[in-house]
């Protein structure tokens, strides 16, 4: 009997990674795995223990009938139009580095690697709450604010790839908070994790939440305790959360006024942790939309898989070698 055809999925991110095996229906053939990110002496990320570490991992899970036909790969940085170098991955320091050709001289199987906010909305796109729908927004709030788009029913990276960096949006150049991106006071330092953290801790320096304060006990008031707060109605934290969900959704109704969209995805840690949170935006956002039938047909919806950026991995390595449509 013929052998079915898999591919190896792997999620590269700043501090873990996550590998899984894959067929093109988008199933996931066995039990997905992460391992820490390790760092060599130049403070880069040791590409040959990411390749030791996938071989094991293989080894241990490849499922009797099935053929590993090759590797796609979600990184956390820009990559190249072939699909094979990492032009700039500041959490991982690579900046020029050809990871794709290194891992196929290991693996010796066709490699396709992008960017991971590509990489889940081809998931969504292809397998999640995106399929049949030609204009959409993937973005996710946590640590950081990333986002992709896909119009006309193709993913949509601009000239040079880089489309989708909407939390480097400048609101206060002068008087703005730093951000990791080298500039200050970029939108993603007002509605992220780090950002709802920070107006906690301010909050108790003006001794505005004793609650806050009691449940931080003696560590540093985080994302987490501002939110636990918020559910128990402290009013320093329910208005810290208030106006982020405000300015979340004003920027949700940008983007859609901009590209016309039909849906917009939203995933990540602040948004899973938020009660309600989809269900506030999509209703907020439509203060914020210009034309009637934006207001009437946006969707707003919570994300489909607990990693879209790994099945992404998966789907455009299928797309990539003919075995999936995505037109």
């Amino acid at each position: 009997m013929a052998q079915k055809e898999c591919c190896l999925a792997v999620d590269i991110g700043g501090t873990k990674i996550e590998v899984g095996l894959f067929a093109p229906s988008g199933e996931m053939l066995s039990q997905s795995k992460r391992f820490s990110v390790q760092f060599n002496n130049k403070k880069q990320a040791d590409i040959y223990h990411l390749a030791t570490a996938t071989k094991g991992y293989i080894q241990k899970e490849k499922q009797v009938g099935w053929k590993l036909v090759g590797i796609g790969i979600s990184v956390c940085g820009h990559v190249d139009k072939k699909g094979t170098a990492i032009v700039l991955a500041p959490n991982l320091g690579w900046r020029d580095y050809a990871a794709g050709e290194i891992l196929d001289r290991i693996f010796h199987l066709p490699i396709h690697m992008e960017v991971d906010t590509a990489m889940a909305a081809t998931a969504e796109m292809m397998w999640g709450a995106a399929r049949n729908v030609k204009h959409f927004a993937w973005c996710t709030i946590g640590t950081g604010r990333g986002s992709y788009y896909v119009l006309d029913g193709k993913l949509f990276g601009g000239a040079h790839g880089f489309a989708g960096e909407i939390g480097h949006i400048t609101i206060d150049e002068r008087n703005g908070y730093p951000c990791g991106c080298g500039r200050r006071g970029c939108l993603e330092t007002y509605i992220t994790g780090p950002a709802i953290a920070r107006a906690g801790q301010e909050a108790v320096k003006r001794g505005e939440s004793d609650m806050m304060k009691e449940m931080a006990g003696e560590s540093e008031i985080t994302a987490r305790v501002v939110i636990q707060a918020m559910q128990k109605k402290d009013p320093a934290a329910c208005r810290i959360i208030d106006e982020k969900i405000n300015m979340i959704a004003k920027v949700m109704g940008g983007l859609a006024n901009t590209l016309d969209l039909e849906m917009i995805i939203i995933g990540g840690g602040v948004a899973s942790a938020i009660p309600g949170f989809i269900e506030i935006i999509q209703e907020r956002s439509r203060d914020y939309l210009m034309f009637e039938e934006a207001k009437k047909e946006l969707r707003i919806a919570g994300e489909t898989f607990s990693n879209a950026a790994l099945y992404g991995a998966a789907a455009n390595f299928f797309i990539k070698e003919g075995v999936l449509s995505n037109v």
